[in-house]
């Protein structure tokens, strides 16, 4: 389990909900835990999410791949990590004497705020958004008495809300498959690497042809195209995977990736390339 290291007080939770954590959506919300919080037992990690346009926080590594796996899903429109349950103590009806007292800290009676690790946010087939709740842990922490009854209150406080909400552990978390998108993730928008759209709009095609008409193994086709366009070494394969980042090309995510398979392992949509004004747009 994660430890505060903060004294929690009536001072510092009314701190936190002017500070406005865990009340908005999409690139204004702030997550009630963040990267300086709570000293974590994994690697924390801030990432730039593609659909949000804000830095996310996270305390393990199976919280940073469950979302990329989030940020590649197209149903996914909103992500909000370490989202706090700050009305759960006016449900009564779910909190027995008991378990709020389990909740109360011991040195200043101020309550705890749960949070899950994600609410998020995802838009059906008939266009409507409905949120879903899932909660990042360990395998062996849910062997701990206490672990299980958080949970539980978790578990009923997104039941009272309507919300679909589900515990995820490591072997449920596709690892090859994020492990892909954080390969690419940085390529998407090209202006942070100091291109432009009208720079980049050319080369672009030109990679796309030599991938679709091309032999032999996705790095001949970056060396041979580097060549052509007689640009510096590595901006092939930047653009390389701005394609795949964009969806104008395709591989297996969920196989380890290597610039020495073949072509054919490649599909080539030639869709049209995201631009900064789409950049908040992406759906992954």
């Amino acid at each position: 389990m994660p430890r505060y290291n903060y004294d929690w007080s009536d001072s510092k939770l009314q701190k936190y909900i002017n500070e406005g954590r865990g009340q908005k959506r999409g690139k204004d919300y702030l997550p009630w835990l963040n990267v300086h919080s709570i000293a974590s037992r994994g690697r924390v990690s801030r990432i730039f999410g593609w659909k949000t346009g804000r830095v996310h926080h996270f305390l393990t590594d199976n919280e940073k791949r469950y979302f990329y796996l989030c940020e590649w899903s197209d149903k996914v429109v909103d992500i909000r990590e370490h989202y706090p349950l700050i009305d759960l103590y006016e449900m009564t009806e779910i909190l027995d004497e008991k378990l709020m007292d389990k909740l109360i800290d011991r040195r200043t009676g101020t309550p705890h705020i749960l949070t899950c690790t994600f609410l998020i946010t995802i838009r059906s087939e008939q266009g409507k958004e409905l949120d879903i709740a899932r909660s990042i842990k360990e395998e062996k922490e849910l062997e701990k008495k206490s672990v299980i009854e958080r949970y539980e209150i978790i578990r009923r406080y997104f039941q009272y809300k309507n919300i679909p909400w589900g515990l995820v552990t490591a072997s449920e978390i596709n690892a090859t498959r994020a492990k892909n998108i954080e390969w690419i993730h940085n390529a998407l928008f090209l202006e942070d690497w100091g291109y432009s759209k009208n720079q980049v709009e050319g080369e672009l095609q030109l990679l796309i042809e030599l991938l679709r008409n091309g032999t032999g193994t996705i790095r001949g086709v970056i060396e041979q195209f580097e060549k052509l366009v007689q640009c510096e070494k590595g901006k092939g394969l930047l653009l390389f995977k701005h394609l795949l980042a964009t969806k104008q090309i395709a591989i297996d995510m969920d196989k380890p990736f290597s610039v020495q398979q073949p072509l054919e392992n490649i599909k080539v949509f030639n869709a049209k390339a995201l631009g900064s004004d789409e950049r908040h747009a992406v759906g992954g």
